[in-house]
């Protein structure tokens, strides 16, 4: 697969902080909306929005009046919707899966890839919906303006380096007329998909918010954060997935030596036809070489 670069966007967090000398730590919460783009926009496409939920810890230590460092610990639920068929030219794209749901890997033999289970059923892949849950260790600074009445702005930027611990996911599929396959696989959701996931992804982080001060060392935080990831996702390189190019490396042995017998009944029939016309053209050759001798043989009686 390609490379798959998950962005999420748009976090409104509400956060309850209490304030001890320089140091602060409060509670944080909130939705989030999350997409996935892929680097290959010709063979596959982002498939839509989808809305995911936050929730953690933050910890602030101030530098100065206006200048502090932040980091904390969060839980991040997120979703992502990829269109692997988005037109009829789209590279097809297949996988193997047994009755029990579990995915076949790929072997390799003699440039022929072929599923380690081979009572797997092959199914295309049309749409897949990826549910990943991480564990997310945010890092950066915050600068803020003086107090205003009761409030304080506030812009922040950093990275997210997140812990990857677990993903399932939804497919929309094409059993490509298998009868066998759509019946004992009606359903493939909710399936477990760890071998083709990065186990860890950084994130670029900016955001901005307003505090309000409830009193003496307790505030309230409304922010909406900005966070665009620069590592994969996706794993580039599929131990469960067949794309187009290897899939036509993949002919069976029989299918290769039709194609070879139809290949070499089209070079063998001209040369064929070539053969007959030069068996004809020699046998007129004996004919007037024949006559030419009684010719000569008559003349000379």
């Amino acid at each position: 697969m390609k490379k798959i670069a998950l962005v999420l966007v748009v976090m409104m967090a509400g956060q309850y902080a209490i304030s001890q000398n320089k140091f602060r730590f409060g509670l944080k919460l909130g939705p989030a909306v999350n997409w996935m783009k892929p680097d290959d926009v010709k063979k596959f496409e982002n498939d839509g929005a989808t809305v995911g939920f936050n929730w953690g810890l933050q910890a602030e230590y101030a530098l100065s009046d206006n200048f502090s460092f932040y980091s904390g610990l969060e839980l991040n639920q997120e979703r992502g919707k990829i269109n692997f068929a988005p037109s009829d030219n789209s590279s097809l794209v297949v996988y193997f899966m047994d009755d029990e749901y579990n995915f076949s890997p790929l072997k390799e033999e003699n440039g022929i890839y072929s599923p380690e289970d081979t009572s797997a059923y092959g199914i295309r892949l049309l749409n897949r919906t990826y549910k990943s849950t991480y564990v997310t260790l945010p890092i950066g600074m915050k600068m803020k303006t003086n107090e205003i009445g009761y409030m304080t702005y506030f812009g922040e930027f950093g990275l997210n380096i997140a812990f990857r611990t677990g993903t399932k996911i939804t497919d929309e599929v094409d059993y490509m007329g298998n009868v066998a396959a759509k019946a004992n696989l009606s359903d493939i959701s909710e399936v477990n998909m760890d071998k083709d996931m990065q186990p860890v992804r950084m994130q670029l982080r900016a955001g901005a918010g307003a505090e309000y001060k409830i009193s003496e060392g307790t505030s309230v935080f409304g922010a909406i954060h900005y966070n665009l990831g620069f590592t994969n996702s996706v794993k580039k390189d599929s131990k469960l997935m067949l794309n187009e190019k290897l899939f036509s490396l993949s002919l069976s042995q029989s299918q290769q030596s039709d194609m070879q017998k139809r290949m070499r009944s089209l070079i063998l029939e001209p040369i064929s036809t070539q053969q007959k016309v030069l068996t004809g053209a020699l046998k007129a050759l004996e004919e007037q070489s024949s006559l030419m001798k009684k010719m000569l043989s008559n003349s000379i009686a």
